[in-house]
């Protein structure tokens, strides 16, 4: 009887591990490393892993470190059609985003990130935050809903023995600098976890520039600056035309900015007109602009010749 009751048993328990298995299997990022001892000089190896039951277009991670103990070098990507979006990086703080114009299946490794190992410690990886992409019925990215994060902490050891620099390895997939600045700007804690939630938001500018770049049907982006303005359809300068000599573009209901608002809507510093070798984005600061009709909050879009802007209660205009 007894062996019957501890077969019964054993069988609940082998269940019950399954079942928690696979729980764990669906939408999930966690962290991962093959090897945990290194040398000073060497390079430390760390995956960002995930499995999704989800089609993805774009991921993001944020992996807090030692700078004492470790220098990010890069991040690769082995999924395909994920490309690196460079974001400004802060020390102690790596930032990875990718981002694909088409469907992907995530089932492992998402990105490999490798370090430089400076001194002998003993130190760890935080995976501070992570978040899987998709493209909304709208076509904008949009973060994957239910998505949890398993194992975040790597702990690893650092001998102070230094040694040759070891063979890195071929990397695949899309390369992304995580070089950080020289300097330590003494960033508090607070800014950085802002910065962190801000990250989703420049992850789906980043998808949605690569979504908007593969359309055949959307207007062709201004890539010269020459006779490009914002011409004022409605509003306080209704009738008026801004050209984009100068950049960074400012909008707010401040004196100082280059188009001066005054609108109790409308907050100092509302939004932020830029540019890069594809074109020009719209960077909304807070307060909320409608790019088409279509809300934007701290984010991001493209601008193409045409767009309607509107901010504030009655401001609006069209660029191009």
């Amino acid at each position: 009887m007894k062996p019957i009751i501890a077969c019964f048993f054993a069988v609940l328990l082998a269940c019950a591990l399954a079942l928690r298995a696979g729980a764990q299997t669906t939408n999930t990022i966690w962290l991962a490393a093959a090897t945990t001892t290194y040398k000073t000089g060497e390079t430390v190896f760390v995956t960002v892993n995930a499995l999704s039951a989800t089609p993805i277009q774009g991921f993001t991670f944020q992996i807090r470190y030692d700078p004492a103990c470790l220098r990010p070098v890069n991040a690769s990507s082995p999924v395909a059609g994920m490309n690196g979006l460079p974001l400004p990086q802060l020390t102690g703080f790596v930032d990875g985003s990718y981002a694909s114009t088409t469907p992907q299946t995530v089932q492992g490794v998402l990105a490999e990130v490798r370090f430089t190992a400076l001194q002998g410690c003993q130190t760890g990886l935080l995976l501070e935050s992570a978040a899987l992409a998709i493209r909304s019925p709208e076509g904008f990215a949009a973060p994957l809903a239910g998505v949890s994060l398993g194992e975040r902490n790597v702990s690893l050891y650092i001998d102070k023995e230094v040694a040759a620099s070891q063979s890195a390895g071929p990397e695949t997939g899309s390369i992304l600098p995580l070089d950080p600045p020289d300097v330590d700007a003494g960033i508090s804690g607070w800014i950085i976890g802002a910065l962190a939630a801000i990250l989703i938001a420049l992850l789906g500018f980043g998808a949605y520039k690569l979504f908007r770049a593969g359309s055949a049907s959307r207007i062709t982006r201004s890539k010269s600056s020459a006779g490009v303005a914002l011409h004022m359809k409605q509003g306080p300068h209704a009738g008026r035309s801004y050209k984009l000599n100068k950049l960074p573009f400012r909008i707010g209901r401040d004196p100082q900015s280059d188009l001066c608002i005054n609108d109790p809507q409308v907050i100092g510093r509302h939004a932020e007109i830029y540019s890069d070798s594809n074109g020009y984005y719209l960077k909304d600061l807070g307060a909320g602009t409608f790019i088409n009709d279509r809300p934007v909050r701290n984010g991001m879009v493209v601008l193409y010749s045409g767009d309607v802007v509107r901010v504030g209660q009655s401001a609006l205009f069209v660029f191009g």
